[in-house]
């Protein structure tokens, strides 16, 4: 595709073989994006994908957070999730960061793709992994705390996995994923071809 020549900035979408789109928008700021095509949530490994999402961008301790706001400073924000546009089908495993004065969105494409290289090499520490872990049991538990949240928890686990029971089979679920799992699903999604990378830019750019 050709870029879209007009005020404001533009959004490119690459997909898996490197074929561009281009999307005119209006933005002020350069983002980068970068998804992963991942099963629905009846898949085994669902709760596995979660974790290496939180490992990877999942707040202030996260990885993607550390390595490019923190310590590159290429990015003034970086984040993701597993799970877009929704789970009960197929969907990416997205990450996002907000590239920061001075520096372009190549480098923080590249520190990206460094901290999903590692994961995919250098198995994970059991401190950091039970952490995430405790972050994902806690915040299940946290969305039964009342009545309306456990009413929504399980209707949502019965539309999207057929079953309400999933819903508490997921805190076993939780505790018996490994760094083996880590890797083995970390090395199976973070592939060339697996991958859809945005690019949202001013269009002086």
């Amino acid at each position: 595709g050709a870029m879209v020549n007009k005020p404001g900035c533009y959004f490119m979408l690459r997909y898996k073989e490197a074929k561009n789109r281009f999307f005119p928008t209006e933005c002020m700021f350069t983002w980068y994006l970068e998804g992963y095509h991942r099963p629905a949530i009846n898949h085994p490994d669902h709760v596995v994908y979660q974790i290496i999402a939180s490992l990877l961008s999942d707040g202030r301790t996260s990885r993607l957070y550390k390595s490019l706001v923190e310590k590159k400073q290429i990015a003034l924000s970086a984040a993701g999730f597993s799970g877009f546009p929704g789970e009960k089908y197929p969907n990416l495993m997205l990450f996002y960061a907000l590239t920061a004065p001075g520096h372009t969105v190549e480098e923080v494409e590249e520190g990206l793709r460094e901290e999903i290289e590692r994961l995919k090499q250098e198995p994970v520490s059991e401190q950091e992994l039970e952490r995430v872990k405790t972050q994902a049991r806690a915040g299940l538990l946290r969305s039964l705390d009342s009545n309306m949240g456990m009413a929504r928890s399980l209707v949502e686990y019965q539309v999207k996995t057929g079953d309400w029971r999933n819903l508490f089979k997921e805190l076993d679920t939780i505790s018996a994923v490994t760094k083996e799992d880590i890797m083995r699903v970390a090395k199976g999604t973070f592939t060339r071809e697996n991958r859809t990378i945005g690019r949202i830019l001013p269009s002086n750019q």
